[in-house]
């Protein structure tokens, strides 16, 4: 849980998994993510570390939120497009809910698939 000054008189806690959980939501809402990848490595590493959870690792710094996602994506999705986009829409559903400061928002493509018609 991280604490945050606001306004220079109180303290606001914010718990990983709300961050998790919103970055989760915001990039499961850009057409051409299929999902938040969430490789083996990732469960296991979960077990032992809380930064990790649904595909999303969250690393608090002095400088700010260190946000990674990891995406399975549509194979005609245009990468650089989809990663940006992915990018704004975490950003701006963050700063709409919470007041923390990011620092990065990495994007890892980790896998691409044809999505189901079903």
């Amino acid at each position: 849980m991280a604490q945050f000054k606001h306004n220079g008189e109180n303290n606001t806690y914010i718990n990983k998994t709300m961050v998790v959980s919103i970055v989760s939501l915001a990039t499961k809402e850009i057409d051409g993510v299929l999902d938040v990848y969430q490789p083996k490595r990732l469960t296991f590493k979960r077990l032992f570390n809380r930064n990790v959870g649904k595909g999303v690792k969250v690393k608090y710094t002095d400088l700010g939120v260190v946000i990674d996602i990891y995406v399975e994506v549509s194979v005609n999705a245009e990468v650089s497009d989809l990663v940006y986009r992915i990018q704004q829409n975490v950003k701006n559903s963050i700063a709409s809910v919470l007041p923390i400061k990011i620092k990065a928002i990495n994007v890892h493509i980790m896998d691409a698939a044809i999505k189901d018609s079903l």
